[in-house]
């Protein structure tokens, strides 16, 4: 994707890495707010302009929220924590777009993918299709931590007896304040009806400019 002057002034001027503002395409649905869901509420991140141009803001979490250690227990067989600092504060982000920070006002949610098929899978929970590619997301991180390990966790498709082993590998290695978290579909696995699974998966921490991702909008 293009990297703007001014995208790229953005980029070195807040916490988070890789693509801190760009545009969407076709937008046409006036300014509205970026935000996301806490505990306490939702929580605005950031503004779309009436050209579709997006600026984020990102604020400092109010709480907590769940922990690297509850997020990534052990799951290679032992009872040993892949995370450096199990304590560390972790608050994960789904971003959506509206009219204000109220449901009501709600237009639709906000991606970071590297296609359209990538982002359709990853909004509708693994219903779609998989496609090969990457989807990303924002998270803050309460202190430097990382996280290493390998899971694997043998899936049913449903169809019959068709089964394949769903592989995650997390290579993780957090700075404190926000992220940008890369999540690459490595492998595919067909099921009888041609429906695609996300076999395998890689998880790092975005370094530098994400050339291979644009933002996509999906209307409700």
């Amino acid at each position: 994707m293009r990297i703007t002057l001014t995208a790229l002034a953005l980029v070195l001027a807040l916490p988070a890495t890789a693509l801190a503002g760009d545009k969407l395409e076709d937008w046409s649905h006036g300014e509205a707010t970026i935000y996301t869901h806490d505990p306490a509420g939702p929580v605005a991140v950031g503004q779309v302009k009436a050209d579709g141009q997006l600026v984020f803001d990102w604020p400092e979490p109010a709480t907590q929220g769940q922990t690297l250690g509850d997020t990534y227990p052990p799951c290679d067989g032992t009872d040993m924590s892949p995370v450096s600092a199990p304590e560390a504060g972790f608050w994960p982000t789904s971003l959506f777009i509206g009219k204000d920070t109220t449901t009501n006002g709600e237009l639709g949610s906000l991606h970071l993918a590297s296609s359209p098929g990538v982002m359709h899978w990853q909004s509708s929970y693994g219903q779609k299709d998989a496609a090969d590619g990457t989807w990303f997301q924002y998270v803050y991180v309460g202190e430097p931590a990382s996280v290493e390990t390998q899971c694997s966790m043998p899936t049913y498709t449903g169809e019959g007896e068709d089964s394949y082993t769903q592989l995650t590998e997390y290579n993780l290695y957090f700075k404190k304040g926000w992220n940008l978290m890369r999540n690459d579909i490595t492998r595919l696995h067909v099921a009888p009806s041609g429906k695609k699974h996300a076999a395998s998966t890689r998880v790092s921490v975005q370094q530098g400019p994400a050339d291979d991702a644009r933002w996509f909008f999906r209307a409700y």
